[in-house]
């Protein structure tokens, strides 16, 4: 079997299968892994966001990371029980909120960008330097191809 996740076949053809493959065993990694902390592979992004960007809002974090509101609006309200970001009313508009790290979150944040880390390197590892060089922007590239089709189709 590992030979043959090895060959590659049909490239064009395959990229949803491959890429729904790449998705689901690389959270499946990162939920084990991420387990220690409580939380998992599809709320580790917003602890990033808020300690990078203290005071960012749901919508900024969603304009930014693709994904639906009321999906961001569910994991934030999840992680804020466990202790790991504090929301904040506008003074501006009281329907927006500010999202800050607690100290929880920023104890954790070096050690999440460790994670990441060590997964990306052990997935291309089986990569020549040439492919490591193109892989990423091929890959986002792609991605925002996905992104600007799925909008299109919306409107």
């Amino acid at each position: 079997m590992t030979s043959e996740l090895h060959k590659v076949q049909r490239p064009m053809k395959d990229l949803v299968k491959w890429t729904a493959i790449l998705s689901l065993n690389l959270n499946s990694l990162l939920d084990r892994r991420l387990e220690t902390f409580g939380i998992n592979s599809s709320q580790f992004v917003y602890i990033l966001k808020v300690c990078r960007s203290p005071g960012i809002t749901r919508e900024c974090i969603s304009h930014e990371i693709y994904r639906n509101p009321s999906n961001i609006s569910r994991a934030l309200t999840q992680l804020e029980e466990k202790g790991y970001m504090t929301k904040e009313p506008s003074r501006e508009d009281r329907r927006t909120c500010h999202l800050y790290p607690t100290k929880k979150a920023q104890e954790t944040y070096e050690q999440i960008e460790e994670i990441l880390s060590g997964c990306d390197q052990e997935i291309m590892e089986i990569f020549s330097e040439e492919e490591k060089e193109i892989f990423p922007g091929i890959l986002q590239k792609a991605a925002l191809r996905a992104v600007e089709l799925n909008e299109k189709e919306r409107l």
